[in-house]
């Protein structure tokens, strides 16, 4: 019986825990995608469509990919954001203000 019981409070603390987990993974997704497609169309331009690929979250981090179209270009674009007491971009690759100024 204490087996059993030791058992059954092992594979709810399993079940449970990951519940609460993606609750702030959920928050932290969509702020991240929110804060990243900001700046990414703030960087691009107002002739740049910013389309949302793919997002990855990370313990230490949020990995979010975008598909940039400039006219019939296409440019794919990584956000990273660091997750901590607050969410800030740590960089995005390719760097845009460089590349629009290269054009």
């Amino acid at each position: 019986m204490r087996n059993f019981l030791m058992s059954a409070m092992a594979l709810t603390a399993v079940l449970v825990i990951p519940g609460v987990a993606s609750a702030d993974d959920v928050a932290d997704r969509s702020q991240a995608i929110a804060l990243c497609r900001a700046e990414v169309t703030a960087q691009a331009g107002s002739d740049a469509t910013v389309r949302l690929d793919q997002v990855r979250v990370r313990p230490r981090a949020v990995r979010v990919d975008f598909d940039l179209w400039r006219g019939n270009r296409l440019q794919n674009v990584r956000c990273e954001v660091a997750r901590g007491d607050e969410l800030q971009i740590a960089s995005i690759t390719p760097a845009l203000q460089t590349a629009a100024l290269a054009q």
